[in-house]
């Protein structure tokens, strides 16, 4: 079993976009092979750490089928969430403003 830390690291890496793709051209490549799918043992062949295969493979195979991944949509509630965190930080300035000149 892959390690929490490791699969959330998996997450958060700054070249997740580029591994998710390399991930799908692994995939494709092998899908087309003589075992007719990429196993688990090919995508770590193709260099590939457990916690990138758990954490990246959806992602992957949404690719492949052109379906909406998180590379090309906005998680719900993330435009509202924004607005919000704008407005409460304005608000805040306000409020440490009127506390300064007190």
């Amino acid at each position: 079993m892959t390690a929490p830390s490791l699969i959330h690291a998996a997450r958060r890496a700054p070249d997740r976009r580029e591994r998710i793709l390399l991930m799908a051209e692994a995939m494709r490549y092998h899908a087309h092979g003589p075992e007719g799918a990429c196993t688990f043992g090919h995508l770590c062949a193709a260099g590939f750490t457990e916690a990138e295969i758990h954490t990246y493979r959806d992602d992957a195979r949404a690719v492949l089928v052109g379906k909406p991944s998180p590379l090309r949509t906005t998680p719900p509630g993330r435009v509202m969430a924004q607005g919000m965190a704008k407005k409460a930080r304005s608000i805040r300035q306000r409020i440490e403003g009127r506390a300064s000149h007190a």
